[in-house]
């Protein structure tokens, strides 16, 4: 049976089916092409009228303008990734041996933070190693996906495909977010009393150490705890297959998960007032709204690659990379989250009008 992509979420689906498997969307009949091109208001196949914004329509037009750029945002954001893997690589022994000086205290959001675990000396450093075996764990995850979805596909079709890859995603989230973060931050230092913290000059190696932890058990609290395991006590309630397989994520943006990622980064963002105050609420919010989208339609790995992008930024400082050199590189990240925003809001429009179909709690995961 002949196939296509579902336009809403990017997965193959047989030519025939009336309902895309994956996200609800309605599809054509494998007659609709052909009424369509005709030029007549209905489907003499199926009967739907044409026009619907939603209607499945095979995609046979040349990648635009927006393709193209979605595209250059994933490899600049591929780019700055591999930068800041290679940092955590090169300094690995350095914050290694810097760690046993450390005393550290591992963090819960009851929704406020409260520190739960304290450790030091050889605690540190084995805690260090996890960190970075999660990391690179999550990139060998990314390598992984990317390689098992584009085998044995042509050309064109490997281009298309990288629209349902967590890679592509991640290009738009991060250089999005970081505008958006920015812009409620001055906006809230323009027409409120918040303004920026002040923080002491921490050594490089401590800042590895403590923003390699944020990235991993942040995501661990945040989205493992608040998202995944509410799912996976639902599952295994509904008797749904394999119900352990929901702490990891990659089910799918249902409504049940849509309401825990409104919830987790509620508190999420909460949980920054003590070090930041007011003024880092809403930002960490819509941070974690995009953390908790990569975290359900691809998994644990994906938004901790987003959180690991995000506060890794230094790794260009870390590594030598002088003030004005960081500074131009900076400017040209908040120019393409500028891009990448406005192809976002383009792309929310069909999600959230199909959204309203979508299962409360569906068993979506991807077989690919």
């Amino acid at each position: 049976m002949m196939q296509a992509k579902c336009p809403e979420c990017s997965k193959n689906q047989d030519l025939g089916h009336k309902f895309c498997g994956g996200c609800g969307n309605m599809l054509d009949c494998p007659e609709c092409e052909r009424y369509r091109t005709a030029g007549t208001a209905f489907c003499g196949g199926c009967g739907r009228r044409f026009g619907l914004l939603l209607a499945y329509v095979p995609d046979k037009k040349s990648n635009g303008p927006v393709f193209w750029a979605s595209l250059f945002a994933m490899g600049f954001v591929m780019i700055f990734m591999a930068v800041e893997a290679a940092t955590m690589i090169f300094k690995f022994a350095d914050v290694f041996v810097y760690a046993a000086e450390i005393d550290y205290g591992l963090l819960v959001l009851l929704p406020s933070p409260h520190v739960f675990l304290r450790f030091s000396g050889t605690e540190s450093q084995i805690y260090w190693v996890f960190l970075v075996a999660a990391v690179l764990l999550s990139f060998a995850q990314l390598a992984r996906e990317m390689y098992s979805k584009h085998v044995g596909r042509g050309p064109e079709d490997d281009m298309r495909g990288l629209e349902d890859t967590s890679a592509y995603w991640l290009g738009l989230l991060w250089p999005s977010t970081v505008v958006i973060q920015l812009a409620i931050m001055l906006l809230l230092i323009m027409w409120g009393d918040a303004d920026l913290p002040s923080f002491e000059t921490s050594d490089d190696r401590y800042m590895m150490f403590v923003l390699a932890s944020a990235s991993v058990w942040e995501e661990l609290i945040t989205r493992l705890l608040m998202i995944g395991l509410p799912l996976a006590v639902f599952a295994f309630a509904s008797k749904k297959e394999r119900p352990a397989r929901y702490l990891l994520g990659g089910f799918g943006v249902g409504k049940a998960a849509m309401v825990l990622i409104i919830m987790s980064s509620a508190i999420f963002g909460y949980a920054h007032y003590d070090g930041w105050g007011m003024i880092k609420i809403l930002p960490s919010f819509m941070f974690g709204l995009a953390a908790g989208y990569l975290y359900c339609k691809y998994g644990l790995y994906a938004s901790v690659l987003l959180h690991f992008v995000n506060d890794y930024m230094q790794s260009f400082l870390w590594l030598g990379m002088g003030a004005g050199s960081m500074s131009i590189l900076v400017l040209m990240l908040l120019g393409l989250g500028l891009v990448t925003t406005v192809i976002l809001a383009v792309k929310g429009v069909p999600f959230a009008k199909g959204f309203r179909r979508r299962e409360f709690f569906p068993d979506s995961f991807n077989k690919d």
